[in-house]
């Protein structure tokens, strides 16, 4: 079966791993290739990897077996003429076309964690904003096509419409998906914050909370942990990345894009994500130009500051992207990140940049640059003298000082305690006590799986306090959502763009797999019902 497609693109809405263990069932593997014709027509074939055509790709369906999807694709590298958006579309629309079955389940897992309990005035609302936001974008795109930036972002968008298209084209008329599920998709990030600017009365009132219902709000909207660990001789750099997240969102795919286009600063980019998804979201990033992202989310608990938020404004999927295409130094991916700052999905996104490392010699400055994001404000710095220390901790709360205090956190560790500071934080101190242990690869995946709360005195017995969160063995009201993933990778990994990887809650001390038994009235269509995977080593299948 074949698509002639015809392109014109302004508008963004119009061989396998190495496995460490015996697969459950074997991963079922598709492809596709997109070819151009001379009136610059797409012809979309199945079933078919060829070098020679405008793109080209491969998704390894091995959820159920490994924990993780593959998806692979390269597009620009033919000989024919093509234009960037051709080479962007392309792409988007073989990974919409060959993932779609994921896609379709992906959104119906996680959309009621967005949309559940809001009225359909706050849900109109929130689509009014996003239908806004992405309307400016699109002009600015249209009116700026000689800034570097807006040529930046108008490629992701090209990439966005083929991936709509794609998945319209490969799914049946009873899993159609409009516009705002993929604009929920990938701005799953960005709604976190985008849900208390369009609804007030959704905005909890921390003064009423017990020290535990904010340590619940916090651990259901932060999201994760992340290490960078040095040896002491500077032998290696380790870094890793988990996520914490609801559970139904643990349909996993590891992307790698290839693009051919010449103002690219990577073109080639590693990344952690999710079925729908052109971003990471986690994140976690490995750039063939020797740049590695990873990020953690911080709280807002200053509401005001979402006044100053407004659809004339790029999401936080879209920036990190930008950034990521533009960026040669981690030192410049801040200034890029910053520019229209949403205010939504606001982080701490650590970038360390290989080039300024020499192992068993010197870590120069500028290899480790922080960069912290509230509505109306970017900071970004250098961090590299903290990380010849040996380590770099990242928990969800900000590292600027500056950055902390317009967030509202002096007044939340004032009335509730040092568990909310930066210094006294419970992965603060577990994190301090042991990232000396860190030597070698099976150490660092097993201080970035930890979880001993029965024991640990930094956890006082709360599932929650420690790197890797099992929401649903809370000892007061248990919840299918925590900590789910984890990624690990060092110096030669990054550079050979493959990485360890793990699908599901820790096990860490005996911990007991989770399965959705538990939760039956969960929605997880697709999902594991058990997790009890092993790490993983992903690597490019092209």
């Amino acid at each position: 079966m074949r698509l002639l497609c015809f392109l014109a693109v302004v508008s963004w809405i119009s061989a396998a791993p190495d496995f460490n263990y015996k697969f459950k069932e074997k991963p079922l593997q598709t492809n596709a290739t997109i070819y151009i014709q001379k009136d610059g027509s797409l012809v979309y074939t199945p079933d078919v990897v060829d070098t020679k055509g405008l793109a080209y790709a491969v998704f390894q369906d091995g959820l159920l077996s490994s924990g993780w999807g593959v998806f692979d694709v390269k597009s620009g590298y033919s000989s024919s003429s093509q234009s960037d958006q051709d080479v962007m579309f392309a792409a988007g629309f073989l990974e919409g076309a060959l993932t779609y079955k994921h896609i379709y389940n992906q959104y119906n897992n996680i959309k009621g964690t967005f949309l559940n309990g809001y009225s359909e005035d706050v849900i109109a609302k929130l689509k009014t904003f996003l239908n806004t936001q992405q309307a400016w974008m699109e002009k600015e795109v249209f009116l700026n096509k000689e800034n570097a930036l807006w040529r930046s972002a108008g490629l992701i968008f090209s990439q966005y419409s083929g991936l709509v298209q794609g998945y319209s084209y490969a799914a049946p008329k009873e899993m159609a998906l409009d516009n705002f599920a993929f604009q929920l998709l990938n701005g799953a990030g960005d709604l976190i914050d985008l849900i208390h600017v369009v609804s007030r009365e959704s905005r909890p009132d921390f003064s009423k909370m017990t020290k535990d219902e904010l340590k619940a709000y916090v651990q259901k909207n932060g999201h994760c942990s992340a290490l960078i660990k040095v040896l002491g001789a500077y032998e290696n750099i380790f870094f890793s990345h988990s996520s914490w997240f609801v559970y139904q969102a643990t349909n996993r795919i590891f992307k790698y894009y290839s693009f051919n286009i010449e103002e690219l600063a990577s073109k080639e980019i590693s990344f952690s994500s999710y079925p729908g998804f052109l971003e990471s979201l986690d994140d976690f990033y490995l750039m063939s130009n020797g740049l590695i992202m990873l990020q953690t989310t911080n709280n807002v608990f200053n509401y005001d500051l979402y006044d100053m938020v407004t659809p004339q404004s790029l999401p936080a999927w879209v920036r990190v992207r930008v950034a990521n295409q533009k960026s040669n130094t981690a030192k410049e991916w801040g200034s890029w990140l910053s520019q229209y700052n949403s205010g939504t999905y606001n982080n701490q996104y650590m970038v360390l940049d290989l080039n300024k490392v020499v192992l068993n010699e010197a870590i120069y400055d500028d290899a480790l640059y922080i960069t912290e994001q509230i509505p109306g404000y970017v900071k970004f710095g250098d961090a590299t003298e903290k990380l010849r220390l040996g380590y770099w901790p990242s928990y969800n709360v900000p590292f600027f000082e500056e950055v902390y205090n317009r967030s509202g956190y002096p007044a939340i560790v004032e009335s509730k305690g040092l568990d909310f500071s930066y210094q006294l934080a419970p992965r603060a101190k577990i994190f301090r006590r042991d990232a000396a242990k860190v030597i070698d690869m099976d150490t660092m995946k097993h201080i970035m799986r930890y979880n001993d709360y029965k024991v640990d005195p930094y956890s006082e017995k709360n599932a929650c306090d420690t790197i890797c969160c099992r929401g649903d063995l809370l000892v007061n009201g248990t919840r299918p959502d925590g900590c789910y993933d984890t990624k690990v990778a060092d110096l030669k990994m990054a550079a050979d763009r493959t990485a360890w990887v793990i699908n599901g809650p820790s096990t860490s001390s005996s911990l007991p797999p989770f399965t959705w038994s538990q939760f039956p009235n969960s929605t997880h269509a697709g999902l594991p019902d058990t997790y009890d995977f092993n790490f993983v080593l992903m690597k490019p299948l092209l």
